[in-house]
């Protein structure tokens, strides 16, 4: 009977269960993504960068542990606030505490029960697929990394079944001991926060202090190393919520007294902020935090995906060297936006390689110079006696004739006489400098395919800098993967979290527009009204969270060093973010809008 009427409580609220079962669902998938990552040694171990990169892992696990928490916390009272009248209704008429607690017990295990099945299943296909697509269209290759990994397939299902089962007892405490009367109407009670100015002067001055102090931890991480992280962590995060405390009500109160107050709804919209912002300083305190860390990934992420091939072009002098060129080789070289080719003609005898000083002459080989910190300069040709001197040892130069073992062939030049008369292998050697990497990224590789196919050597070695970039990308690609895949899942959680604190809100909020609607105000300013008020409870965290990155770039400085920069071509990035965020705003509002305002039909 009892398992009938908490089926039928699901059934008949199915729509607003549905959502909290997507949102619950959505945070298991993303759990478990993250979790058959960070508990796959095969796969920390196989991959170099990904395995120095477990303390970041280890960091995102207790974050993401943490969030988890909260996010369940969050969803679990927007369950409780859509039926607590209703199970005061049933204390009303008979039911005991007990029998009412037992199916408040089962409701909230049935529905976590469900969604941590669904989101194991749908992480499952989404680390199958969608993780796919992402390495793809990175071009990134990392072993071991499975969809099915049964260690991430407990830890998920444990920790969400435990905290579904904690969460049935928190309801089944709280609700065992709030009278009938609190049950009925306690979307009508009323919070109006006591404000101290002095208080609040002081935890501004506190929070603007610890805030500056994490700012600087991050941008001295040479300094205090590992340390940087959670001094930085901790200190930002209670800086932005005593910021938020102080701040956030006294700007909601000075906005009272203006004149733009009296216009429209916008009273009654500082007037429910002044309700609602107090309660929901904690909550807004962790999704700028989340906000933060996930633009900070996403841009870092993007950061090496865009620098790579620019930091790989100063590397070295040509981009590509082909052996021999074959008709494909050659129909792939004219496809190449060129900024410089050479071809030489080798002969190879014994240890030694010979060229000809009459090609070498007509096409100089160039040379990149480097400043005592390592920093490349422009390519530039040598004269021929200069490059007879010093330029013929130079490692590009010498890339070009390696043995089967890798080392270097000695090189000779000899004049167009003594080289025809020369004896040896004939090999003629073609050089292509790119102007931009990126953009003939896909032709470099089907000609360095081709290349390696033909002509093996070891793969520490590189010739030119379409394999540098290859070999950057296996070194960098993990850090890469990674930004973008924490990015993907801290936006995910930071918007359904905050999405279901202001749920939560929503059926107390009926009563009030259901007043509002009788008192003639329109429905398209009701819709205002709303939209400005939840446009406000998202675009808070968001600034925050935006100079929070601003600030924490300067963390991966040293990992990015010249000429890459963290802050490069990051305009793009935060649009695409903030486009992404904008949509989570337009769902919330759009359920918001549908809980609260009256059906013309029934409240005619």
């Amino acid at each position: 009977m009892l398992g009938k009427l908490a089926l039928a409580g699901i059934k008949n609220r199915r729509r607003d269960y549905l959502v909290l079962l997507a949102g619950l669902t959505m945070s298991a998938a993303i759990f478990y993504m993250f979790a058959n990552l960070a508990t796959n040694r095969a796969f920390l171990n196989a991959n170099a960068v990904v395995s120095s990169a477990s303390v970041i892992f280890g960091f995102g696990a207790v974050l993401l542990i943490l969030i988890t928490i909260v996010y369940i916390m969050y969803a679990n009272s927007f369950l409780l606030s859509m039926r607590q009248h209703d199970y005061g209704l049933f204390m009303m008429l008979g039911a005991t505490r007990k029998r009412v607690g037992e199916l408040v017990f089962l409701e909230t295990l049935i529905l976590g029960t469900v969604a941590t099945a669904i989101g194991v299943v749908l992480g499952l296909l989404m680390s199958k697929f969608l993780v796919g697509l992402l390495l793809n269209a990175l071009g990134l290759h990392l072993k071991h990394l499975t969809a099915f990994y049964l260690p991430a397939i407990v830890a998920t299902v444990v920790l969400y079944v435990g905290l579904f089962i904690l969460a049935s007892l928190f309801n089944l405490i709280r609700l065992t001991r709030t009278t009938v009367l609190k049950l009925l109407h306690s979307d009508e009670l009323a919070n109006q926060p006591k404000v101290n100015p002095i208080w609040q002067l002081v935890q501004g001055v506190l929070g603007i202090a610890l805030l500056a102090l994490g700012y600087w931890a991050m941008a001295a991480i040479n300094d205090l190393e590992m340390a940087a992280i959670p001094l930085a962590l901790v200190t930002i995060t209670l800086g932005t919520y005593l910021l938020f405390r102080a701040t956030i009500l006294a700007i909601i109160r000075v906005l009272r007294q203006t004149s733009w107050a009296k216009k429209h709804l916008n009273g009654f919209l500082l007037g429910q902020l002044n309700f609602r912002v107090h309660n929901y300083t904690r909550m807004l305190t962790i999704v700028s935090l989340l906000f933060a860390m996930a633009l900070g990934a996403i841009t870092v992420g993007s950061g090496y995906h865009r620098q790579l091939p620019l930091m790989a072009q100063r590397t070295g002098t040509y981009s590509v060297a082909v052996h021999d060129a074959n008709a494909k080789e050659q129909q792939l070289l004219g496809q190449l936006n060129s900024a410089y080719t050479a071809t030489y003609t080798q002969k190879r005898q014994g240890k030694t390689v010979y060229y000809n000083a009459a090609e070498l002459k007509r096409q100089p080989v160039e040379q990149r110079a480097y400043t005592k910190t390592g920093t490349a300069k422009n390519v530039s040709r040598q004269s021929f006696k200069e490059f007879q001197k010093s330029g013929i040892k130079d490692l590009d130069f010498l890339s070009l004739a390696l043995t089967k073992s890798g080392s270097p062939y000695a090189p000779k030049i000899l004049s167009a006489a003594q080289f025809k008369r020369q004896k040896g292998q004939t090999i003629t050697v073609t050089t292509v400098r790119v102007k931009n990497l990126a953009a003939d990224l896909g032709t470099l590789k089907r000609l360095n395919k081709l290349e390696t196919a033909r002509f093996s050597h070891p793969a520490e070695m590189t010739v030119g800098n379409y394999q540098s970039y290859t070999l950057m990308l296996g070194m960098f690609g993990g850090l890469e993967f990674i930004g973008y895949f924490l990015g993907i899942a801290f936006l995910a959680m930071l918007a359904s979290c905050l999405m279901f604190k202001i749920l939560s809100g929503a059926p107390g909020d009926q009563r009030r527009y259901r007043m509002l609607y009788k008192v003639g105000v329109r429905n398209t300013l009701m819709r205002r009204g709303i939209a400005k008020e939840i446009g406000i409870l998202f675009l808070i965290p968001g600034i925050m969270g935006i100079i929070d990155v601003l600030f924490g770039l300067m963390m991966f400085k040293p990992l990015m060093p010249a000429p890459m920069s963290p802050y490069q071509g990051i305009g793009l990035t935060f649009l695409i973010f903030v486009g992404l965020y904008a949509i989570y705003y337009l769902i919330t509002l759009g359920l918001y809008w549908r809980i609260v305002l009256p059906n013309k039909t029934t409240d005619a």
